[in-house]
């Protein structure tokens, strides 16, 4: 018998490391019973997928305090970005931070600025008309496809979006087909369980859970990087 059990633990052993890990252990999304006024009423990856912020709520984006409060411009900074580089501001909002990026690729890089709600889309379209010809590309996006050309970013950036996913997987997926191998893609978030954030609960993500995540689905992680308010966690695209 402890023979048996002991040729059965190296089977295991080894299909593992042939096969790789099972399915159930991938990341999977699962109904909330009792869900948070500020949740959806789902989970991914045993995280409860917070409500989208709203059109509505573009001044907050748009406030004269953010950049002391969130270091945006410190944000920017760590992008290191180049001229001539083709970036990607994934849930743009008004294009705040895409008209900074703008001026950090010019004279010949492109910012593609993807949202999924129209209002957002109207914005962003006015903000790119102040802007050179072709510097700031829109493009709407779906609940799973950000119906980006293939293989065009060199980096991509979600600020204070990811959370608000509703299908954050099939959403990230989409992204890695736009990056280009070996690019970068790099979450913004909210720092949780940090008490001198002043952000509901379900709008803050770890480090921990956003490298879960993005591991989950074959990005590799590089670094994380701590501003005001948020963590930076930067991923290479395979």
């Amino acid at each position: 018998m402890k023979h048996t059990t002991s040729s059965l633990r190296v089977f295991i052993l080894l299909t593992g490391l042939l096969l790789g890990p099972p399915s159930w252990a991938a990341c999977n999304y699962a109904p909330i019973p009792n869900p948070h006024p500020d949740g959806i009423g789902k989970s991914y990856c045993d995280r409860h997928i917070s409500k989208v912020m709203g059109w509505q709520g573009a001044p907050w984006l748009e406030r004269p305090q953010r950049l002391q409060e969130e270091r945006t411009d410190l944000l920017i900074q760590k992008l290191n970005l180049k001229p001539g580089m083709v970036v990607g501001d994934i849930g743009a909002g008004t294009g705040h931070i895409s008209t900074m990026m703008t001026e950090r690729i010019a004279p010949d890089g492109v910012v593609w600025a993807v949202d999924i709600q129209p209002q957002m889309i109207k914005m962003l379209q006015k903000k790119a008309e102040s802007l050179p010809k072709g510097r700031l590309q829109i493009r709407q996006s779906s609940e799973k496809n950000l119906n980006l050309p293939d293989r065009i970013l060199d980096v991509a950036i979600m600020v204070d979006v990811y959370h608000e996913l509703e299908y954050p997987r099939e959403t990230l997926q989409s992204l890695m087909k736009a990056v280009k191998r070996g690019g970068k893609i790099v979450f913004v978030e909210y720092r949780a369980f940090d008490p001198d954030v002043p952000i509901k609960a379900l709008h803050t993500m770890s480090v921990a859970q956003v490298q879960k995540e993005a591991e989950d689905l074959g990005l590799k992680y590089e670094k994380a990087e701590s501003l005001s308010w948020q963590n930076m966690i930067t991923f290479i695209n395979p």
